[in-house]
């Protein structure tokens, strides 16, 4: 009998053994940067409203599309005051390369609207930067006729970690040169790890034009599973050296017709 007892008391345990649930794996440690896009929709919109947005994400990086340069000044300072963040500022006017093409009649509009003249466009893009920034470029694509001009921001950070990472940020154009556009976004971010190239691409998940980046990057949200836009997911992430902590997200907003696109990024990968 008591042979009998003690062989159920010894199943008992190994079958409680069995059912025991296994520890949960650790979460995953910091992540080394978090970045940002974000076509802001100025004049619809303002850094007042942009303010309390960008607080609440808390990005050490942020790329911004339709801005002036004043506003990401403004903005900056908002942040400073309002919410003790400290950010620097690197504008992006995309100047149109030729007085021709800056009084054009789809680019004339581009200086008043950020209290300027045609001939000092100071509307484009943006990059706030909680971390230290070196080696800000601004480059222009090849003009046209029907489209705004357009160009991309290319600068370096320097994380907690002493890593450098280069960020590339644009705002593409309409159909008909686009596809060119990412052609030669790619060549300029070609190079070494870790580099991120983000941005308001006008192009959903499935475009074809998209090959030349995913030549040489990952994405975030390949699939376009994180609607940044009534259209669907036209904000990319695309990351070389760097993967990702955590999946995108896209918060609603009232600041903007785009929604911000966040990703936490590690190095490596």
């Amino acid at each position: 009998m008591a042979g009998r007892v003690a062989l159920a008391l010894a199943v008992l345990l190994v079958a409680g053994g069995c059912s025991t649930p296994q520890p949960p794996a650790p979460p995953p440690g910091p992540a080394d940067l978090r970045v940002v896009t974000w076509n802001v929709e100025t004049h619809a919109h303002d850094p007042a409203e942009w303010a309390p947005v960008v607080a609440g994400l808390h990005p050490d990086v942020l790329a911004l599309q339709e801005i002036c340069a004043g506003e990401a000044q403004d903005l900056a300072a908002l942040l400073a005051r309002d919410h003790g963040l400290a950010y620097r500022v690197v504008p992006a006017p995309i100047r149109p390369p030729t007085t021709a093409e800056a009084h054009a009649p789809v680019n004339a509009a581009l200086g008043p609207a950020c209290g300027t003249g045609p001939d000092d466009v100071q509307y484009g893009l943006a990059v706030l930067s909680r971390l230290p920034v070196t080696d800000p470029v601004v480059a222009t694509y090849p003009p046209d006729h029907r489209d705004e001009q357009r160009g991309f921001l290319r600068l370096r950070v320097t994380t907690a970690s002493g890593a450098t990472v280069t960020v590339h940020t644009t705002h593409l154009g309409l159909d008909g040169v686009v596809a060119d556009q990412v052609r030669r976004l790619a060549l300029d971010a070609a190079g070494p790890a870790p580099a991120v190239v983000l941005g308001d691409l006008n192009l959903g998940a499935a475009a074809p034009e998209l090959a030349p980046l995913r030549a040489g990057f990952a994405e975030v949200d390949p699939d376009g599973r994180v609607p940044t836009t009534a259209e669907g997911a036209i904000d990319h992430v695309f990351l070389r050296g760097l993967h990702p902590a955590g999946a995108p997200e896209a918060p609603e907003v009232t600041a903007s017709d785009h929604r911000p696109l966040v990703v936490d990024l590690r190095l490596g990968g």
